[in-house]
């Protein structure tokens, strides 16, 4: 690792550990809020004129008004939204979710309501709508769990790539994404020219560029391997899923997907898999079958010969003409069509 590298990453978590305190200060007095007003965070404030009717507990089923309730915590507003004005942020570090654990949490919010906030900004695209930045998967557990609504910080974010930096941040101090999110979400930045090469991911992220090559190859994996990889994600770090993009230059496509199971089965290390590869690799490539057809020639109703032709160009004719004047003509023709001159001695 060089140390401008080290220095990037350096700063990447003190960024990191800056904005996670923050966060954590920020749901922390949000829980104490809830704790300290169970009928909801509107009660708080019923005096107030702003919000008095509407209930704020973290997943009432009353009415939504057309102003969302907020109070603010370490000078950020803290707001309950209808779900279908929160939208999922287009440049999530993490774009894969285990259907379990969606309903694991959806169990516990249909019990104990939504205890953390999530954190949103508001959608500078369009007014009235907000950008979820961190808690997709309490999103979708409260659909799951039939709620419509959703209580957020809002955070004053204006730009897609501190939309994707937060977001990162924040997974990868709490849970981080797997490879596959990664090269998703970096395919996108690059795709939408967020970000206009792999130098500018190293700069963004804090990773080394080896890291974000070999995780971007991912990619290139055939579609039914890619299949198997969103399948068992948590499977495949960047040196495991870097040997099966290797593995996947010398091997069909079906011996890949064989490898892959073997991996989600047995647990295999990227050094076993770099044994594996460079086996298949000494090995001779499997030819694929050459795909042929062939042409009766008739005279009559009798079969005199044939023409066939292969996929890679190659052409075979034979033919039986016992009448010499038909055939002294079709061997002129073959003659003018080909340019031949004499026929070489045999």
């Amino acid at each position: 690792m060089t140390a401008k590298t080290q220095n990037r990453r350096d700063l990447l978590r003190a960024s990191l550990k800056a904005e996670t305190a923050s966060v954590e200060k920020r749901f922390a007095a949000a829980e104490a809020a809830m704790e300290r007003a169970p009928s909801g965070l509107a009660g708080a404030f019923a005096g107030s004129g702003r919000g008095a009717s509407t209930t704020f507990s973290a997943e009432s089923e009353a009415p939504v008004t057309a102003e969302p309730v907020a109070t603010k915590h370490d000078g950020r507003p803290l707001i309950k939204l209808p779900l279908d004005r929160v939208v999922d942020n287009p440049f999530n570090a993490r774009q894969i979710y285990n259907h379990d654990v969606i309903k694991e949490r959806a169990a516990s919010i249909a019990t104990h309501g939504q205890r953390v906030p999530a954190l949103a900004c508001e959608d500078w695209r369009r007014p009235g709508f907000y950008i979820l930045i961190d808690g997709h998967y309490r999103k979708r557990a409260i659909q799951a769990a039939g709620k419509n609504e959703i209580e957020c910080l809002i955070e004053p974010i204006t730009s897609d790539i501190e939309l994707y930096r937060m977001s990162f941040l924040l997974n990868a101090e709490r849970n981080a994404q797997s490879s596959l999110d990664n090269a998703l979400a970096w395919q996108r930045l690059l795709t939408e020219q967020k970000v206009d090469s792999e130098e500018a991911l190293v700069e963004l992220t804090g990773l080394s560029w080896g890291t974000v090559n070999k995780t971007l190859s991912l990619l290139k994996l055939p579609p039914t391997a890619l299949d198997k990889l969103r399948e068992h994600p948590a499977k495949f770090g960047v040196a495991v899923g870097y040997e099966v993009f290797l593995y996947a230059k010398a091997a069909p496509e079906d011996e890949v997907v064989t490898l892959m199971q073997r991996i989600v089965d047995e647990d295999l290390s990227s050094r076993e898999l770099e044994s594996l590869r460079k086996k298949r690799q000494a090995k001779p490539a499997r030819k694929p079958k050459e795909v042929s057809r062939q042409y009766k020639i008739r005279s009559g109703n009798a079969q005199v010969g044939f023409i066939k032709e292969w996929d890679s160009g190659k052409v075979a004719f034979e033919v039986h003409l016992p009448d010499s004047k038909e055939r002294d003509a079709l061997v002129e023709e073959l003659k003018r069509r080909f340019t031949l001159s004499e026929v070489d001695p045999v």
